[in-house]
């Protein structure tokens, strides 16, 4: 009878091993290429922040940029680790917006996520329009234009669509302050 009960707990724990190793390295590739993991629980923070996605043995943890419900490419931030593991974003610093020979620090941390999420997560391509750079936004010391007549933020030599609801958005936020 003992000797039953060790094989099935050396089996069950066996099956755990396999399980747990099949279902990290499938959330691992999932993760990287920015989509969602699939064999975890889903927990949302309070303030809609911050998801957690607890595994067989792992956990996931993402920082969303606008809500929890934002498809999951729009992290901020993603890691994946043991349950141990801890994952804290640093603050952002404080952002400057120039225009029209005004300069503007936009310091509340609202704002700050936002204009970050819309200005950092953008894709920047090769492509470029000739627009007049309308509002200079200033970020951990890089520089990004705003291209108003284009919709378009340039870094450097590079150039990103933006909605015009993110436009407006950003606009609003500028004339706030």
């Amino acid at each position: 009878m003992l000797k039953r009960i060790g094989i099935i707990s050396i089996l069950l724990i066996l099956v755990l091993m396999v399980t747990s190793f099949i279902t990290s390295y499938i959330d691992s590739g999932r993760v990287t290429t920015n989509h969602e993991p699939k064999f975890t629980i889903k927990m949302v923070s309070e303030d809609g922040g911050k998801v957690t996605y607890y595994g067989l043995f792992y956990k996931v943890i993402r920082y969303v940029g606008v809500s929890p419900n934002e498809p999951y490419e729009s992290n901020i931030g993603a890691k994946m680790g043991s349950w141990f593991m801890k994952y804290e974003l640093e603050e952002k610093k404080n952002i400057i917006v120039e225009y029209e020979d005004k300069k503007i620090l936009i310091d509340k941390q609202e704002d700050i996520d936002t204009i970050y999420n819309i200005v950092i997560n953008s894709r920047y391509d090769l492509e470029t329009c000739n627009g007049i750079s309308t509002h200079i936004i200033t970020i951990d010391n890089e520089v990004y234009n705003l291209k108003e007549g284009c919709s378009e933020i340039q870094k450097d030599f590079k150039q990103a669509a933006v909605s015009k609801d993110d436009l407006n958005t950003l606009l609003s936020i500028i004339e706030s302050y």
